[in-house]
C-alpha cells in the first residue's frame, strides 16, 4: 500500500510538474518579473543573494555527524539519535544529487530567461550558472530537513510546513526558480527521506 501511494504521488507530481512547465512557469516567473524592475517596490528583491547552500550543507552535515556520534558513545538511542542520523544521510544526498541533475537538465534559471526569454526550456548536459534551475536545490535540502523534524518532531510539523511554504513562495516571489523547479525539488526531497528512512531503520526492522 506503501509503494502505491508513493507511485500515485510521484506520477501525480511528474504531471503537474510538466503542466507547470508547459503552461505555468513563464506566465509566473514574467508576472514577478514586471514587478522587480527597477523603480518598483519590489525591485528590492532583485539583488542577488550569495548562494551559501553549499555551506549550509556542509556545515549541518559535520554537526549532524558530531552530535550523532557523541549520542551513540554515549549508548543514547533516542529520537535525537535517529534525527541527526537520517539527516546527516539525506543533507549531502540531497546536495550531491541535485548538482547531478541541475547539470544533467541545464534547465535556464529564471533570471537568465527574463534577459533572454528564447532560452526557455532544458539544455541538456549543458549546466553552468545560467543553466542550473531544475530542481530547486534550496527546496530539495530544506525539505529533507523539515520531513526529518517532522517524522521525530511531530509537533513542530505546521511550523515546517509553514516553513517550507514559505521559501517556495520567496524563491518565486524573487524569481530565483521557475514553479516547476520548486516542485521537482520538494519531491525529490520526499522520495530521498522516504527512501533513506527505509534503509536506515524500517530494512533493519528497528525503527
Amino acid at each position: 500500500m506503501k509503494h502505491l501511494r508513493l507511485t500515485i504521488l510521484v506520477t501525480a507530481s511528474c504531471l503537474v510538474i510538466i503542466f507547470s512547465h508547459l503552461y505555468m512557469d513563464e506566465r509566473i516567473a514574467g508576472f514577478f518579473g514586471e514587478m522587480m524592475k527597477e523603480g518598483s517596490v519590489m525591485s528590492l528583491c532583485s539583488c542577488d543573494i550569495p548562494d551559501l547552500l553549499i555551506h549550509i550543507a556542509i556545515f549541518y552535515t559535520v554537526t549532524s555527524w558530531i552530535a550523532y556520534s557523541v549520542l551513540k558513545r554515549r549508548k543514547i538511542d533516542n529520537r535525537n539519535t535517529r534525527f541527526f542520523l537520517l539527516t546527516g544521510c539525506t543533507v549531502p544526498v540531497s546536495f550531491l544529487l541535485k548538482s547531478f541533475l541541475k547539470d544533467l537538465f541545464g534547465k535556464v534559471t529564471t533570471r537568465a530567461w527574463l534577459k533572454q526569454k528564447y532560452l526557455y526550456g532544458f539544455h541538456w548536459l549543458d549546466g553552468g550558472s545560467d543553466f542550473s534551475g531544475f530542481p530547486s536545490g534550496h527546496m530539495l535540502l530544506f525539505m529533507v530537513l523539515a520531513l526529518g523534524v517532522i517524522r521525530f518532531y511531530p509537533r513542530f510539523r505546521s511550523a515546517s510546513i509553514g516553513f517550507l511554504l514559505l521559501l517556495a513562495v520567496a524563491l518565486i516571489v524573487t524569481d530565483y526558480h521557475f514553479l516547476s523547479d520548486i516542485i521537482a525539488g520538494a519531491l525529490l526531497g520526499y522520495i530521498v527521506d522516504d527512501f533513506m528512512y527505509y534503509y536506515l531503520f524500517l530494512r533493519k526492522g528497528n525503527a
